[in-house]
């Protein structure tokens, strides 16, 4: 587990919320906090799409929602004038974000068995992004954990955010 401050919160907001940046994250669950407090269930209600004429390519096959299906939603609920009271946002990484983590541990693990997370919560005016590992088998090796936290950090680095650790 990683803990991180983002040094820009205006910066990482444009990012997050007007750029594709985050994009291919799978959205868990998403709290915000203005007038009212909305919440998003990420998961995906496969009653919706029961009783559908759709052609079956077109209904999800993941359990999650990606953020950039969530994300208009998201922006049209936080801009404005006034800065949400808080707000908390449980990602997931993609199946090709999970393999190149994979890849940099040197472990051999199937994607499907671990699930690499981050949470990211404003309150305070302070933003805070915090690295999770979670594993569907049992493991004493933290090599895959060890190598989430560094790749994190690298990403917000390459997306032109800054971020200190804590």
């Amino acid at each position: 587990m990683n803990a991180l401050k983002i040094t820009n919160n205006k910066i990482f907001m444009a990012k997050l919320l007007t750029t594709e940046a985050f994009d291919h994250y799978k959205v868990e669950e998403i709290t915000i906090e203005t007038f009212n407090t909305f919440s998003i269930d990420g998961h995906i209600n496969r009653e919706f799409y029961k009783d559908t004429t759709e052609d079956s390519e077109n209904i999800p096959t993941d359990t999650f929602s990606l953020w950039s299906e969530l994300r208009p939603t998201c922006l049209n609920l936080i801009k404005g004038k006034r800065t949400p009271v808080s707000f908390k946002f449980v990602f997931h990484a993609d199946d090709k974000t999970k393999e190149t983590v994979i890849a940099g541990s040197g472990e051999n693990i199937d994607p499907s068995q671990i699930t690499l997370g981050i949470n990211i919560r404003f309150s305070n005016n302070e933003l805070l992004i915090t690295t999770g590992t979670a594993y569907n088998v049992f493991t004493l090796d933290k090599s895959i954990e060890k190598a989430w936290d560094n790749y994190f950090p690298s990403f917000l680095e390459s997306c032109e955010i800054d971020a200190q650790a804590l």
